[in-house]
C-alpha cells in the first residue's frame, strides 16, 4: 500500500507542473536550385559558313534559380569565338554571340555574361553573328560555348 501511496503522489507531483500551453515548432527546408540547359536549334548544327550571318537564333538557354542573392551565368568558348575547321586549324570563322541581346565574350576562360537577383525560371535567345568568310577549307568548322551559372 506504501508503494501505491508513493506512486500516486509522485504523479500528481509531476502533474503540478504541466503548462496550460504548449508550442509545437515547424520547420522546412528548400533545396538549393540552380540549374542551366540549351535548347538547339536546327540551324546550330548547320550553318551556313559560305556567306554572311546577322542574328541567326541558334539556341534558347534556360535559366533555373531560388538562390536569395541571385544568380550570375558565365560562358567559355573553347576556341576564343572562332569556328574551327575539325581538320586545319588554319581554316576558321570568326563569329559573335548574343545572349538575350548582349554580346557574350567568347574567352577560353569562363567569363561573366549576366547577372540577376531574381527567381524563377528564365530563357533567353542565343544568336549567332558573323560576316562572309573567304578561303575556307572544306569539312566541318566547330567550336563549344559551355554556359555555367553559380550563385552570386
Amino acid at each position: 500500500m506504501k508503494k501505491i501511496a508513493t506512486i500516486l503522489a509522485l504523479s500528481a507531483s509531476f502533474s503540478l507542473f504541466a503548462g496550460t500551453t504548449a508550442e509545437l515548432i515547424l520547420k522546412g527546408l528548400v533545396a538549393p536550385i540552380l540549374d542551366i540547359s540549351i535548347a538547339m536549334e536546327t540551324v546550330a548544327g548547320n550553318l551556313n559558313l559560305s556567306q554572311a550571318a546577322s542574328s541567326i537564333k541558334v539556341a534558347t538557354l534556360t535559366e533555373k534559380s531560388n538562390s536569395r542573392t541571385g544568380y550570375k551565368v558565365k560562358a567559355k568558348s573553347t576556341n576564343g569565338g572562332k569556328l574551327v575547321n575539325t581538320l586545319d586549324v588554319t581554316s576558321f570563322v570568326q563569329y559573335s554571340l548574343t545572349y538575350n541581346g548582349t554580346n557574350v565574350p567568347l574567352n577560353t576562360s569562363p567569363s561573366q555574361v549576366a547577372t540577376s537577383n531574381q527567381r524563377g525560371t528564365f530563357t533567353r535567345d542565343l544568336r549567332i553573328s558573323y560576316n562572309q568568310p573567304s578561303n575556307l577549307s572544306a569539312g566541318s568548322h566547330e567550336d563549344t560555348v559551355q554556359f555555367t551559372i553559380e550563385a552570386n
